[in-house]
């Protein structure tokens, strides 16, 4: 049997896990691709003729990872905000690089890129599409949207009412973003600014959520504290970053009627929940795991993401300290990878994708061993797929 096409490439592979939530695995696999697409699935011995055979060896091929939440202007440093800010255009455009660059090799193949300087983010997604630059699929929101002075206000877009606030969801979307990201409180690293406290007005929310949805996009919303995730909520986001229950007294303040209303909006939440830097958090890894878990029990989609790029969260190997942190927290480790695969990636808005079956993306990784055994396999995958590209190849 001969299949279509003059770009199909086979890569075989000891097992291949094909689906995260079903636990399918085929032993002795083959995956073939054409361009971006994964177009048949199977034992080795069975596959259709191919134009080209990758053979990987005694690995296992798991598809690629997503990491919902990055900064690809911040540099993970002590001080990545002052770095930023010290460094032109063209040096931050080579930093970003770099992290697109470290991201992928550390088999993230799908990233949301969640707050960068006017353009930047934008560039680096198309740079990635077009083959210029390595990097993950990207989907990048641009400048934040923020109130005046507000967290992140050093590279966001700031809005002091609702008619501003749709004057710059339409300005972010016009420049390139693919959705919008609000900041619902403040955030410890913008001084003056309250992590605890709504800092947008209710109307002004709606007016973001408003606009971002007639004009067919998605929103993202910063909240760090109880009352910014219920406001989150009622406005209808489609994703909660951080969605952290913290009191206004910086205590636990975990709250029943809040879970429910983001069962009733439908919205994702991605909690960054990772293990480094976890002791520099003012609530304890345990307690913030827990809420996670309860949002996964009452069926909150979870979507993985780390935050990397602000202190002691890097680009390299985060997206496995936020599994690890997932797992800490009370997800079990199929859990915690389907919030890194499949249904993480259809929370976060991709189709077809997160899974090794035909049709889907061609977003592969292979790895020793068996991550739902040690998901610290994923750290240094020995071979990269992306995009039907191969970016990391065995030495």
């Amino acid at each position: 049997m001969t299949m279509a096409g003059e770009r199909i490439t086979a890569y075989r592979a000891a097992r291949a896990i094909t689906d995260v939530a079903a636990g399918t695995v085929i032993e002795d696999a083959a995956v073939l691709v054409e361009e971006d697409r994964i177009v048949w699935v199977g034992r080795a011995a069975d596959a259709p003729d191919r134009t080209a055979l990758v053979d990987l060896g005694p690995r296992t091929l798991f598809p690629g990872l997503m990491d919902a939440h990055v900064h690809l202007a911040f540099d993970a440093g002590p001080d990545p905000v002052a770095t930023m800010l010290a460094r032109d255009e063209q040096a931050r455009l080579d930093s970003m690089r770099t992290s697109a660059r470290q991201l992928v090799d550390s088999g993230v193949t799908f990233a949301r890129d969640l707050g960068a300087p006017r353009g930047l983010a934008v560039r680096i997604r198309d740079e990635i599409r077009d083959g210029r630059t390595p990097g993950p699929r990207m989907m990048v929101a641009g400048r934040p949207l923020t109130r005046p002075q507000g967290h992140c206000w050093f590279m966001g877009n700031e809005i002091d009412g609702p008619g501003a606030a749709r004057r710059a969801v339409r300005e972010e979307i016009e420049a390139g973003a693919d959705l919008i990201k609000v900041m619902v409180t403040g955030g410890r690293m913008t001084p003056g600014t309250d992590p605890v406290r709504f800092e947008v007005s209710p109307e002004t929310l709606a007016a973001v959520v408003d606009e971002a949805h007639r004009l067919g996009v998605t929103v993202a919303a910063h909240a760090l504290s109880t009352v910014g995730v219920q406001a989150a909520a009622a406005a209808g986001v489609d994703s909660v970053e951080h969605g952290t229950f913290i009191s206004p007294e910086g205590g636990d303040g975990y709250d029943e009627a809040v879970l429910r209303d983001l069962v009733e909006a439908g919205a994702g939440v991605c909690p960054t929940l990772g293990l480094a830097g976890a002791h520099a958090h003012p609530i304890p890894i345990e307690v913030r795991g827990g809420w996670v878990a309860t949002l996964h029990a009452a069926g909150v989609p979870i979507l993985a993401g780390t935050d990397s790029g602000i202190p002691r969260h890097p680009h390299v190997g985060g997206v496995v300290d936020g599994l690890e942190g997932l797992i800490a927290g009370g997800l079990t480790v199929r859990d915690a990878l389907m919030a890194a695969t499949e249904a993480g990636m259809r929370a976060a808005g991709l189709a077809e994708a997160g899974a090794i079956k035909p049709g889907y993306l061609a977003d592969l990784i292979a790895v020793d061993g068996d991550p739902r055994e040690d998901v610290r396999v994923l750290l240094d995958p020995l071979f990269v797929l992306a995009g039907g590209r191969v970016v990391k190849e065995p030495a």
